[in-house]
C-alpha cells in the first residue's frame, strides 16, 4: 500500500548551493576556466561527462593542485555556501506538515533526498546532510593507508539519477541501493510502491535534471525549476520552454515568504489533499 509520504528530491549544484567542483577549485586557487576546458576536451573524445570531471580531479590531486581526500572534502563541505533559507527551510517544512491542520490530520510525512552529479563527500560535509534521508553523489574510493583517491567509486550521470528516483519510488533505502544495485530492477506492483511519483517533488536547475524531470512528469509528479541567485534565468526558461517542469523557474531562495517557499508549501498541501482522497476511495466500505 502506498504510504502518506511526500518526497522532495533535489539536485544539489546550483539548486541547493553553489557548484561543488567550482568551489573546490576556487578554494585551492585552481583555474576553473582551464579545468572545464580540459573536461570539455575529454567529452569531445567521447568521455562520459561525470567520468571526465572526476578523472581530472584525480589527475589534479596527483599533481598536488588540489586535495580530494575524504577528510578534505568533508571539511570543505562545512564551508560550502548554501542558498538563502537553507538548511533551516527543511526543518521548517517538516514542522509545516506536522502543524498544518489538514496535513496533520492526514498524517503526511515528508522525506528529503539529494541526487547530484556533484561531490558527495562535500555535500555530506554540509549542514544539509543531517536533514537528508539519503544522499547520492559522485565519489572516490580511497586507499585505507594513504587516504589518497585510488579510483572513481560513483559518477552520477543524467540518466543515472533516474535509477535513484525509481529506488525512492519503490521504498528502497540508501544502503539497499548501494549494496544491491540490481534490486532496483525487481518487479514491484504500483500499489506496493512506497512513494508514488505523483507524491514526489523534483527540484532542479538544468540539463542534467531533464531525464528525472521527464520521468517524474510522465507519472504525475511535480517538477520545479530553480535558478541560482547568482545566475540568469536562461537555463530555467529552457526547462520551462521544453515543458520539463511543472512550475517555475524560481530563484533558489528557500526563505519563508519567498516565491519558491510558497510554491513548495502549496504543492505539499495539494499532494496531501490528493493522498487523503485516495485513502477515502480505498477505505473499507
Amino acid at each position: 500500500m502506498n504510504e502518506a509520504v511526500i518526497a522532495i528530491v533535489c539536485d544539489f549544484d546550483e539548486t541547493l548551493g553553489i557548484d561543488t567542483i567550482t568551489y573546490l577549485l576556487t578554494e585551492n586557487n585552481v583555474s576553473q576556466e582551464e579545468y572545464w576546458k580540459e573536461v570539455a576536451a575529454l567529452v569531445k573524445k567521447s568521455w562520459d561527462p561525470p567520468l571526465a570531471y572526476m578523472y581530472l580531479l584525480m589527475e589534479y590531486a596527483k599533481q598536488g593542485k588540489i586535495d580530494i581526500s575524504e577528510a578534505a572534502l568533508r571539511k570543505l563541505g562545512k564551508k560550502l555556501p548554501l542558498f538563502p533559507g537553507l538548511p533551516t527551510a527543511l526543518s521548517q517544512l517538516h514542522a509545516y506538515v506536522k502543524t498544518e491542520p489538514f496535513l496533520k490530520e492526514t498524517k503526511v510525512k515528508l522525506e528529503f533526498f539529494i541526487i547530484s552529479g556533484g561531490l558527495e563527500d562535500m555535500i555530506r560535509g554540509s549542514s544539509l546532510a543531517q536533514e537528508a534521508d539519503a544522499i547520492f553523489g559522485s565519489s572516490f574510493a580511497y586507499d585505507p593507508k594513504t587516504k589518497e583517491a585510488t579510483a572513481i567509486k560513483s559518477a552520477i550521470s543524467f540518466t543515472e539519477k533516474t535509477r535513484f528516483l525509481f529506488g525512492i519510488n519503490k521504498g528502497l533505502r540508501e544502503q539497499q541501493l548501494r549494496e544491491n544495485p540490481y534490486q532496483i530492477n525487481k518487479v514491484m506492483p504500483q500499489k506496493d510502491r512506497k512513494i508514488p511519483f505523483s507524491q514526489m517533488i523534483y527540484i532542479g536547475d538544468g540539463p542534467s535534471d531533464v531525464p528525472s524531470l521527464s520521468a517524474l512528469l510522465q507519472y504525475g509528479g511535480t517538477g520545479i525549476g530553480v535558478v541560482s541567485p547568482h545566475d540568469t534565468f536562461k537555463r530555467g526558461y529552457e526547462l520551462a520552454k521544453g515543458k520539463r517542469i511543472t512550475v517555475g523557474p524560481y530563484t533558489a531562495n528557500y526563505k519563508k515568504g519567498s516565491d519558491m517557499r510558497k510554491v513548495l508549501e502549496e504543492t505539499i498541501l495539494r499532494m496531501g489533499l490528493e493522498i487523503a482522497e485516495q485513502k477515502r476511495k480505498h477505505a473499507p466500505k
